[in-house]
């Protein structure tokens, strides 16, 4: 006989503080969602981060204002999920997987525990296959084979975005993920119009998550992205994860770990940062062996084209390679500006 589900036990908001919410009377572990109680008798969405002492360290996902002490936190007991299925090509979605492009529900979906299956290493699929990613430079010099994990280092406004909306509209991926994480929303508006254009949208998933959205959602945004492209390597197709950028990932983790408490280490990332890295990234790559493959891009922002910044130098370290947008070839109007001789694929 399966024995009943235990109840949650509510506790109280007793502290906010910028990012962080400290709640005390809690029972729930790290990672778990709760609802935390507003003035006006609504609700927000936030996420168990850790624990100081007795009382648990909430982040919320939509909202940091009107919350008050005294204010109910209930742990929701249910796991977020995440639409799965033929029916998100051609969308843009969210952080949490909801369309935001105003063209109704998803259909022909179902939704998944958000959750992802460690692959054993020594199970995968050798890299043996070549990707045409739709770029001659690239294709010609710097070959890039089915599953391979590459960053694309360039300062701002050397062409990362147009790098990537070159691959989009021209690989012949079956299936492109593509996150923006972080990104203005001009830019973001931008490079879904003009930059992909309804043709690249045809076979694209978009997940949004722009630089106005709090940390959490940030980090979710990443992580919903690599979740749907498993989903689809899992049914067998060749996806090309393009991620912009693995750097404000870094961030969004950066702030939530600072709030908590964690103390900085190079440049003020923490520990918990260059962890973070590792454990996004190795999710892509190749699945088992007959399964499919997520061949992953991941531009990386280089700050004052400094390559051995602390991020630029840890995704060296776990990326199977990297491609060096250089300014002084962007400077002389030649797009894509690829450094070869700076690049390793």
């Amino acid at each position: 006989m399966q024995a009943p589900p235990k109840p949650a036990v509510s506790g109280q908001l007793v502290k906010a503080v910028g990012l962080l919410l400290e709640a005390q009377g809690c029972r729930a572990p790290v990672g778990t969602l709760c609802h935390v109680e507003t003035a006006d008798g609504g609700f927000v969405v936030s996420e168990i981060i850790g624990f100081r002492g007795k009382n648990v360290l909430l982040t919320p996902l939509e909202g940091s204002t009107g919350f008050a002490v005294g204010g109910m936190v209930t742990p929701t007991g249910e796991p977020l999920t995440l639409p799965a299925g033929e029916g998100t090509i051609g969308r843009i979605l969210d952080a949490l997987g909801r369309p935001i492009d105003g063209k109704g529900p998803l259909h022909n979906v179902r939704h998944e525990a958000f959750q992802f299956k460690k692959i054993n290493p020594l199970a995968r699929t050798p890299i043996k296959e070549v990707l045409d990613v739709g770029i001659g430079t690239i294709n010609g010099l710097l070959t890039v084979g089915r599953g391979q994990r590459i960053g694309l280092m360039a300062g701002s406004g050397v062409g990362k975005s147009v790098t990537l909306g070159m691959m989009a509209r021209n690989t012949n991926a079956d299936v492109i993920v593509v996150g923006l994480i972080g990104e203005r929303g001009r830019e973001v508006k931008e490079f879904i119009d003009e930059i992909l254009g309804e043709d690249g949208l045809k076979k694209a998933i978009v997940v949004v998550s722009p630089a106005d959205d709090p940390a959490m959602m940030r980090l979710y945004g990443a992580q919903t992205s690599t979740s749907i492209a498993e989903y689809f390597r899992e049914q067998g197709k060749s996806v090309l994860l393009l991620m912009d950028s693995l750097t404000r990932y870094a961030q969004a983790q950066r702030e939530i770990s600072l709030a908590a408490g964690e103390p900085p280490a190079t440049k003020g990332y923490t520990p918990s940062c260059f962890a973070k890295l590792p454990a996004l990234v190795e999710r892509a790559g190749n699945g088992e062996s007959g399964g499919g493959s997520i061949t992953a891009f991941y531009t990386v922002l280089v700050e004052g084209d400094d390559q051995q910044g602390p991020i630029a130098d840890a995704a060296r370290a776990i990326l199977d390679g990297h491609i060096v947008l250089n300014r002084r070839i962007a400077e002389e109007g030649i797009y894509p500006a690829i450094d070869v001789e700076q690049s390793v694929s």
